[in-house]
């Protein structure tokens, strides 16, 4: 049904924010080739199976620049609004509603009886890349007449797209979402999958494939877009081209999984500008008629530069790293204690920088006694949103008389005066006191002087932060790291020496 796909796509169709935003699009030979292998229906016995759907999913690898979210948000209008699934063959003569004229015995599709389209990446890259691009295309003020025409004034929102006479929904979402679990998805975009590296996210990726079977007759499939890897860091892209070579090495490669991947050779010398250039057409095909070759190539020059980023995101080649997720902590996992959690004696509250998600992390003080515990740190919960933090402190400082502490000038800083409304007695960290907690979490870690929990969230946390300067001092950086600053928080409060009468806010 790829024919009529793009048919379709440039009839209704105009490009998203860009420099050609607005014009209406007509796809390259590449990519609409792309397109006809995504469609291929599955005849068996005479009958269709599986909603007549050959591929369930497909992997769209290209260099940077390529407009790879803007193609996917053409399949997504498609699959939200065109008919994208098998109805019946073409007689001779038939013609769609839009023109588009069939040969005899060609698929013929219909649209969806009900969509759930997700728009999925990591926080990093927010889901916005491709919902952006769908919101131009469908908004009334930005749509072409064609659009509007067939389909009227779509209400289209700035996270959530709700399709006429409660036919569904198109929305964007972070991967660590968990409202993506339980969901019976028509079709999902997993965009920059190369950045899919925490365990979390891979969880969440094989959570998603999973729910695209849950509605056999929809035929659910989803579309990963990414420039190509980097070797051994195990991100989800990296773990598709496994499966996708596994599968050709055992003659499994039936077309379920389609694995569309384009990068310049290994043999152009890249010393010599000439031969980037050609490395460079080889690696955008059709793209380099309207990509700056000629900057690219020049920026391999720069001593700034990274040759083996180069590599990947401009030749689209998969390179080594010795990196490999290296951890800013990299004595954490010989740091995890199978020993029952002591007692909490302090929590720390933290907020991830969008303020998506609430923390937080609980810790000890070292004892000893009949059995001798290093300070240990945990993480207690972490959840989507702020508005359950307060309730959740006060419960846990009743039932143990834990210590709360908040960074005074941290991401959850304004839940403070909610928290002693509530009654909670909270400890407030300086800027001082946090940089000072960020290094002895470090030192005690590094010597191997404290314990953990070995929970998924704090240790998703500590793989993704890194390191930044403040002054002459350093804190913690990135963009999914609040359980490890809450946890940080938390052995500061519980390293005072001080009683907690001494603070001057306990009955």
């Amino acid at each position: 049904m790829g024919f009529a796909a793009i048919s379709w796509i440039e009839h209704f169709l105009v490009h998203g924010p860009g420099d050609v935003q607005g014009q209406k699009i007509e796809l390259d030979d590449e990519l609409g080739a792309f397109t006809v292998k995504a469609y291929q229906v599955e005849p068996r016995r005479g009958r269709l199976t599986r909603g007549g759907r050959k591929v369930r999913r497909a992997f769209l690898s290209r260099a940077k620049g390529r407009n790879k979210s803007g193609f996917a948000a053409m399949i997504e209008c498609f699959e939200a609004l065109g008919p994208c699934r098998f109805d019946h063959w073409a007689e001779a003569g038939e013609v769609s509603d839009w023109g588009y004229e069939y040969e005899e015995g060609e698929p013929v599709g219909k649209p969806l009886g009900y969509v759930e389209i997700l728009n999925v990446a990591t926080e990093e890259g927010q889901a916005g890349n491709t919902y952006d691009a769908v919101y131009y295309m469908l908004h009334p003020d930005t749509a072409s007449a064609e659009l509007k025409l067939r389909y009227g004034r779509l209400d289209v929102g700035l996270t959530r797209i709700n399709l006429p006479d409660k036919r569904g929904f198109i929305e964007p979402v972070t991967a660590a979402n968990d409202s993506a679990d339980g969901g019976k998805s028509t079709f999902i975009v997993a965009d920059e999958t190369h950045l899919w590296k925490l365990p979390r996210l891979k969880r969440m990726h094989q959570t998603m494939v999973r729910n695209l079977l849950k509605r056999k007759l929809a035929s659910g499939w989803m579309l990963e877009t990414s420039t190509m890897y980097a070797e051994g860091e195990g991100s989800v892209a990296e773990g598709t081209h496994a499966y996708a070579k596994m599968l050709k090495k055992k003659g499994r490669g039936d077309g379920k999984l389609l694995f569309d991947h384009r990068q310049a050779s290994a043999h152009w010398d890249l010393e010599k500008r000439s031969e980037r250039i050609k490395a460079l057409k080889e690696a955008y095909g059709p793209a380099a008629a309207w990509m700056d070759l000629q900057e690219i190539a020049d920026y391999w020059d720069d001593p700034q530069a990274s040759h083996e980023e180069f590599r990947r995101f401009f030749l689209n080649q998969p390179v080594s790293t010795e990196a490999k997720v290296e951890l800013v902590m990299p004595n954490w996992t010989g740091c995890a204690t199978l020993a029952e959690e002591p007692p909490v004696e302090a929590i720390g509250i933290s907020v991830s920088w969008d303020r998506a998600w609430g923390s937080i992390g609980a810790a000890t003080k070292a004892s000893s006694g009949a059995v001798d515990r290093l300070p240990f740190v945990g993480a207690v919960l972490r959840r989507r949103g702020t508005g359950w933090l307060v309730k959740k402190a006060k419960s846990i400082q009743d039932e143990t008389g834990a210590i709360v502490v908040v960074d005074g000038r941290g991401t959850a800083s304004n839940l403070i005066e909610p928290l002693e409304a509530a009654g909670v007695r909270v400890l407030t960290a300086s800027t001082e006191d946090y940089l000072g907690a960020c290094a002895d979490v470090y030192d005690a870690v590094d010597n191997f002087e404290l314990e953990h929990g070995d929970h998924d969230d704090l240790n998703d946390a500590v793989t993704a932060a890194s390191r930044r300067k403040v002054g002459k001092r350093w804190a913690w950086a990135g963009n999914e790291i609040d359980m490890l600053e809450a946890a940080t928080l938390a052995k500061w409060g519980a390293d005072q020496s001080v009683s907690t009468e001494a603070w001057g806010f306990w009955e």
